[in-house]
């Protein structure tokens, strides 16, 4: 039981760093405004730790049943509106993930540094949402 809850903890303090870097980012950038993102290098290094901190958060959820299934000998129980959490959850990191790859590789020049900022805001919001949820109801 030690172990488990060590390796719980330890997923659990990367799943939330991860939580406020790949929400706060996006959302301090647009705060701060434009005299702080105006910048290609800047733009660039927002979406560079923002899409660290969402390849934690992939890796840290995955990690949480990994334990569960190596430890415990079973993936954790989640059932409806959980499960739905859970797979929004999901889908906002593949977007997120997506959505910086192709800006950062050039492939969304037409799309503004702003726009990219707002849609990140917005995935990371729905995501924090979605993971209260998952939690009160699993």
């Amino acid at each position: 039981m030690q172990l488990e809850n060590i390796l719980y903890a330890g997923m659990q303090i990367a799943h939330n760093f991860g939580a406020a870097a790949m929400a706060g980012r996006p959302i301090a950038a647009l705060w701060l405004g434009p005299a702080r993102t105006t910048s290609r290098t800047t733009f660039r290094k927002i979406a560079l730790l923002t899409l660290f901190a969402w390849l934690v958060q992939g890796a840290s959820g995955a990690g949480f049943g990994a334990v569960s299934f190596f430890v415990v000998g079973e993936l954790p129980e989640i059932h409806h509106l959980a499960l739905v959490a859970l797979g929004v959850k999901i889908a906002c990191a593949v977007l997120a993930i997506a959505l910086l790859g192709f800006k950062l590789l050039g492939a969304l020049e037409a799309a503004s540094e702003k726009a990219t900022l707002i849609s990140l805001a917005g995935l990371g919001s729905t995501a924090l949402t979605c993971a209260a949820i998952l939690r009160w109801f699993s």
